[in-house]
C-alpha cells in the first residue's frame, strides 16, 4: 500500500483547522480529543495520534451521529490511504446525511485522483458538487472536476463545470481564478447548453425547397379534409371498441409493475446523461438499475423490496462488488 498518504494528510489538515459546522456538533470533550490527534501527527508522533482517534472510534456507538465524526478523523490521520478511502467510503455510504458527508465526499475524489482512478474520482466530485453548495471547497472541486472531464475527452461537461465555477467563485480567489481561466481557451467552440435529443435534432433540421411541397400539400389537403373528417367518424366508434378490447388485453397480459417500499440509491447527478450511463453499466452487471427524477438531482436506484432487511442485504452484497449503496424509502418522485 502507498506510504506517501501522510504528505496527504497535511494538506487535509491545512483544510479543516478551523471549526467547521460538523465539529460544533461535536462534544467538546470529543473535539479536544480529535485536536490533540492532529498536533500529534502534524509534530511527528502519528502512531501516538492515531490511537487516540482509534479508541474514539471503538468508544463512540456506530448508531450515533457522531460516529461519522470519528470515522472522518481516523481516515484523515491514517497513515495509509487504503484505510482512509474504507472510512470515507463508508462515510459516505452509511451516514449520507453526517455533517462530515461532503467532507468525505471531497477527500475520498482527491485520494481516487492520486492513484489514479478518474472515472470513479470524477463521479464523486459530480456528486459532491451535487450535494454541498455551500462547502468551501467547491472551487477547487470544480476546477479537478473541470480538467478530469477534458482530459477524458468530455468538454461539454468540463466547459460547463468551468462557466458554473467561475461564477460561484469570488473575484478575489485570484489564483483559483487563473487556474481556472487556463481552461478557457479549450470551451471556446464548445456548445454548453443542454444537448437535444437526435430525433429532435433530425425534426428540426431546415431542409430545401420545403416552402413549395407544403403550398402544393396543403391545396390537395383542403380537396381531401372532408373525405377524410366523414371516413373518421364513420370509423371512430368501431376504432374506440377496439381500444377497449387493446387496454383490456393488455392489462391482463402485461407483467405486474414492481412492488416495495424499499430501494437502494447508488448515485445522484446533475446530468440526467451521467445518471442514464451509470445505470447502462449496473444493467450490464445484471442490476436492476433505473433513474429517477424529471429534474436535478437524477437518482440511480437499483431495485425495489419489501422489507428493509432484505433492501439492507442487497446493499450489502453492492457493497462488496465496491458500488456505493443506500437503502432509502420509494417516494412520490418514483410516480
Amino acid at each position: 500500500m502507498s506510504r506517501l498518504f501522510p504528505l496527504a494528510v497535511f494538506a487535509a489538515l491545512s483544510s479543516v483547522a478551523a471549526p467547521t459546522s460538523a465539529q460544533s456538533r461535536v462534544p467538546p470533550a470529543d473535539s479536544a480529543v480529535y485536536a490533540r490527534a492532529r498536533q500529534l501527527v502534524a509534530g511527528g508522533n502519528g502512531a501516538a495520534g492515531r490511537v487516540l482517534v482509534d479508541s474514539m472510534v471503538t468508544v463512540t456507538d456506530p448508531t450515533s451521529p457522531t460516529f461519522a465524526e470519528a470515522l472522518y478523523w481516523r481516515a484523515t490521520l491514517s497513515a495509509e490511504g487504503a484505510d482512509a478511502e474504507r472510512d470515507y467510503r463508508r462515510i459516505v455510504v452509511d451516514f449520507p446525511f453526517s455533517a462530515r458527508a461532503g467532507d468525505a465526499l471531497w477527500q475520498l475524489a482527491q485520494l481516487e485522483v492520486a492513484r489514479g482512478d478518474k472515472a470513479a474520482a470524477r463521479t464523486h466530485l459530480e456528486g459532491f458538487l451535487l450535494e454541498n453548495p455551500g462547502h468551501p471547497d467547491r472551487g477547487r472541486a470544480g476546477l479537478i472536476l473541470v480538467r478530469l472531464s477534458l482530459e477524458a475527452g468530455d468538454a461539454q461537461r468540463g466547459c460547463i463545470t468551468l462557466g458554473r465555477t467561475l461564477r460561484e467563485i469570488p473575484e478575489t480567489s485570484v489564483e483559483l481564478r487563473n487556474q481556472l481561466s487556463f481552461f478557457s481557451g479549450r470551451c471556446a467552440n464548445v456548445d454548453t447548453t443542454r444537448r437535444v435529443a437526435a430525433t429532435g435534432a433530425d425534426s428540426a433540421t431546415p431542409r430545401r425547397d420545403t416552402t413549395k411541397r407544403e403550398a402544393t400539400k396543403g391545396e390537395t389537403s383542403k380537396r381531401e379534409t372532408s373525405k377524410r373528417e366523414t371516413s373518421k367518424r364513420e370509423t371512430s366508434k368501431r376504432e374506440t371498441a377496439k381500444r377497449d378490447t387493446v387496454k383490456h388485453d393488455t392489462a391482463a397480459s402485461a407483467p405486474p409493475k414492481p412492488v416495495g417500499k424499499f430501494t437502494i440509491q447508488v448515485a445522484a447527478y446533475s446530468s440526467r446523461e451521467l445518471a442514464d450511463a451509470l445505470v447502462k453499466r449496473l444493467e450490464a452487471k445484471g442490476l436492476d438499475a433505473r433513474t429517477v427524477g424529471t429534474k436535478s438531482p437524477f437518482r440511480v436506484r437499483v431495485g425495489h423490496y419489501k422489507t428493509r432487511a432484505a433492501a439492507t442485504a442487497a446493499a450489502e452484497k453492492l457493497k462488496a462488488q465496491k458500488i456505493e449503496a443506500r437503502v432509502t424509502e420509494i417516494g412520490p418522485e418514483e410516480g
